[in-house]
């Protein structure tokens, strides 16, 4: 009897042409349900940040789009519960309290939002996405934001000061029953608590497991009543070993890899303008002239639940 390793399974919407399977019952009657409203989830403790981002920039870089690192953001995204994982960040809100800009064109500010997730999640924002001019040799189209950014808000020409103003507030983020019965996984850790022996073509898995969940709820699909199997010790039941593969395909597909997380260690903002070419008024120092260009933004998040907590309320 040996422990398992993680396998290196393909991220598919399906496994063999066969139907996706649902992830738990609430999914059945999910376009029944009104959407859930994330920011106002009261499971999770929020908290909010007051982040300043500065950029020093000639126009050729604006152009490109100018990229500003946040620093320690291990002090700036905190959280009272033990355990948290930053890299798991959930952004429930940003709001602009104030600018400043002594670029005589106007700039777009965007924010790498969904830094982690393999694909992008199909989260709505009550405020509406910011759609604005992005530049090319071709000419320029409206976007919502380009290579992972998201844009935020713009910021007019020498523009000063601005009231507080919400740029994102998320109205169904990934629907948070996921995050809160997947939100503490990875594709790792679904293979804690799952068996193997070699030439079998079954795992033990642990009564616990959260994939067990899965094939209850779709035990039809599957072909395994999980309640009508032996309990090993009372603790593992036996599955096969293709039934177990694709729930974790189909969790790693349609879920995990759609998860709206932030890394909180690795917030960016980006600052972007038309072509240096094209700028009304050139700076006074020429070409390498540095404009400064400066935003406050407050950031509502949360975290998911830790393994540990989601064990304490099992």
């Amino acid at each position: 009897m040996s422990r398992i390793s993680r396998k290196n399974t393909a991220l598919k919407q399906t496994l063999n042409n066969e139907p996706a399977i649902e992830q738990d019952q609430a999914m059945e009657t999910e376009e029944q349900e009104p959407a859930l409203n994330f920011a106002e989830n009261p499971t999770n403790e929020e908290s909010i940040a007051r982040i300043v981002f500065e950029a020093n920039a000639s126009a050729d870089q604006l152009a490109r789009g100018h990229t500003v690192r946040l620093s320690g953001a291990k002090d700036i995204f905190t959280s009272e519960v033990a355990n948290v994982d930053f890299s798991k960040g959930i952004i429930t809100g940003v709001k602009c309290s104030a600018v400043y800009s002594d670029c005589s064109e106007p700039v777009t500010v965007s924010l790498n939002l969904f830094n982690t997730s393999e694909q992008q999640p199909n989260v709505q924002n009550e405020r509406g996405w910011l759609h604005a001019p992005q530049h090319t040799d071709f000419g320029a189209r409206a976007a919502q934001g380009s290579a992972g950014f998201k844009n935020m808000l713009n910021i007019l020409p020498y523009e000063k000061s601005r009231c507080d103003v919400t740029a994102y507030k998320p109205t169904d983020v990934a629907n948070d029953r996921y995050i809160q019965q997947y939100g503490s996984y990875t594709n790792e850790n679904l293979w804690d608590g799952v068996v193997a022996f070699p030439g079998e073509q079954y795992y033990l898995v642990h009564k616990g497991h959260v994939v067990l969940n899965v094939i209850k709820n779709n035990w039809e699909q599957l072909g395994i009543n999980v309640d009508d199997e032996h309990k090993f010790n009372g603790t593992y039941v036996q599955v096969p070993a293709h039934v177990f593969d694709r729930v974790i395909k189909d969790l790693e597909a349609q879920v995990l890899s759609r998860m709206p997380f932030t890394n909180l260690n690795d917030i960016r903002a980006q600052f972007t303008t038309k072509q240096a070419s094209k700028f009304s008024v050139p700076h006074e120092e020429g070409v390498n002239g540095k404009y400064k260009i400066l935003v406050e933004l407050a950031f509502n998040y949360q975290f998911p639940p830790t393994a540990d907590k989601k064990e304490e309320e099992e």
